[in-house]
């Protein structure tokens, strides 16, 4: 359970870091290829990913070490998501068509 728990946060802190990439006009354009408006409750969402993330955390390991634990995760999802967009933006094409409901 516990291992379960960590790769959640770990997904969970990934998501949040996508969102908010993507919820920024710039890099909305580059994973799409088009010059729509990101959705509004991207950012929200990002946010929401990124506190679910301590919540997991916090339920893992308690208080203490999530506090110590959890800038490492996110700084983590932060370095994959600005490898995924500067090496290739339309990987994220899928998620960012998911966000729109487009198929």
């Amino acid at each position: 359970m516990s291992m379960v728990l960590l790769i959640a946060a770990g997904l969970a802190g990934l998501g949040g870091c996508l969102a908010l990439a993507l919820s920024q006009h710039r890099h909305w354009q580059a994973a799409m290829r088009s010059s729509s408006l990101p959705p509004r409750w991207a950012r929200r969402l990002g946010w929401n990913l990124i506190a679910a993330s301590l919540g997991l955390l916090i339920m893992r390991d308690g208080a203490s070490f999530a506090m110590l634990f959890w800038p490492l995760l996110i700084g983590a999802g932060a370095l994959v998501t600005a490898g995924l967009l500067s090496w290739k933006p339309t990987l994220l094409s899928p998620l960012s068509k998911w966000c729109t409901g487009r198929r």
